[in-house]
């Protein structure tokens, strides 16, 4: 147990998931492409120094309105009908031949 401690990787490896999972937030965020991303990173800065805080920026970074809405099939819901006749052009007045 003593190697493990004195082993400068071990170190390093810890810091680095602290510091990811301190960030985890911001990232969350980015990915959803969450809009007003400043207010995220803000919350992430300030309430991460507090363990309640923290879960309050997660949860934040995951609630917050995307700038990209869901497109209407990518939840299951059926999207909109497409217009009779074909892509909204209308035939009428045209002869058979046209």
């Amino acid at each position: 147990m003593n190697a493990i401690q004195s082993s400068a990787f071990f170190w390093l490896g810890l810091i680095g998931l602290l510091a990811l999972l301190a960030v985890l937030p911001t990232l969350i965020a980015l990915i959803r492409g969450a809009d007003d991303i400043g207010y995220i990173i803000l919350i992430n800065v300030i309430c991460c120094a507090t363990v309640f805080g923290w879960p309050i920026a997660v949860i934040a970074a995951m609630r917050w309105p995307s700038r990209h809405p869901r497109r209407p099939g990518a939840t299951g819901e059926p999207g909109p009908l497409p217009p009779a006749g074909g892509f909204g052009r209308s035939l009428r007045g045209r002869g058979p031949n046209a």
